[in-house]
């Protein structure tokens, strides 16, 4: 027992030197390879082709990371797209992704130091209208010497570029219909509302129908069709619908890759203040989604109470 706890107490000791930490190098959150990298975003954004191949090496590659087979892109292709970037994109940025900021690493034995980005490009497409705003990961090898850019690998979403580049194009997505037999169920939802038969309502709904009051509700929120037939017997307590009209007519879209319909429509309601007597017409905006077996799953409507009569 002596000698197995004496060996224990002897080992104690090794265990410690074996587990002692190693350091491989150093990380910066102020460093000269930072201002470097900060001076090729200003370029980048700017177009500024000079200043871009002054801060880049004779053998300079990137890559674009989040593709299936990553190869490597020329000098000449990063002044291109900049110079695209900086003569088509509205209020271009490259911005640091909230509270994150640039790190600078220096390893042990490296040739140069690596320098880590979390930022945000951002802008709009002057030409096609979208919105970009593309996180980025950006890791730069730098010279030795410190002064200029090895390589940039760059991890972006290629899904949100794509629908950038999408959007150069003309894409089908469906089919609009003028008149279709399903436009039924927009009609009826509003004659049944005018005749103030809330049980023939109702039964336009699938069970588990999610409907939205857009102009009146939090977004996102939404109430079941009992809740619904619930807020028209309120309102039918104190208003009188005199009177339903198209605005218009009805669209049908049929999305490809769906079995669904979705049915946009404007109506004109005239209605009737039971207490004060007064009358008013107002305008509502209709979308209801219909599944395969022809009933109501999603509805919005946008309606203006301020319309309704005194």
């Amino acid at each position: 027992m002596r000698n197995t706890l004496f060996a224990f107490l002897l080992a104690i000791p090794m265990l410690a030197i074996a587990q002692k930490k190693k350091q491989s190098g150093k990380i910066y959150d102020q460093h000269p390879g930072i201002t470097v990298v900060d001076q090729f975003h200003k370029a980048f954004v700017e177009g500024d082709e000079e200043t871009l191949r002054s801060l880049v090496t004779d053998d300079f590659k990137w890559w674009q990371q989040n593709t299936q087979q990553p190869k490597p892109k020329t000098i000449d292709q990063l002044v291109g797209r900049s110079k695209y970037f900086s003569k088509n994109m509205l209020n271009l940025s490259i911005k640091d992704r909230g509270r994150a900021y640039t790190d600078a690493m220096e390893f042990k034995g490296g040739n140069g130091a690596f320098i880590y980005t979390y930022k945000v490009l951002s802008g709009i497409d002057e030409k096609t209208g979208m919105i970009l705003e593309i996180p980025r990961d950006e890791s730069f090898l730098l010279s030795k010497d410190g002064k200029k850019i090895q390589w940039i690998a760059i991890s972006d979403s290629q899904l949100k570029w794509q629908k950038a580049y999408d959007a150069y194009g003309t894409r089908s997505n469906g089919t609009i219909f003028k008149d279709h037999p399903m436009i039924a169920k927009a009609r009826l939802l509003y004659a049944y509302i005018y005749m103030g038969d809330l049980d023939g309502m109702r039964a336009l709904y699938a069970d588990y129908a999610r409907i939205s009051d857009a102009m009146n509700t939090e977004v996102d929120s939404f109430i079941s069709p009992e809740e619904e037939v619930e807020n028209l017997k309120k309102f039918l307590n104190d208003y009188e619908v005199l009177k339903v009209a198209e605005s218009g007519y009805p669209d049908l879209f049929e999305y490809e890759g769906t079995d669904t319909k979705t049915i946009i429509s404007w109506w004109d309601l005239t209605v009737k203040n039971k207490k004060s007597g007064k009358i008013k017409k107002h305008t509502q905006h209709s979308q209801i989604v219909v599944n395969k077996e022809g009933l109501i799953i999603r509805e919005i409507y946008y309606f203006n109470p301020s319309q309704l009569p005194k």
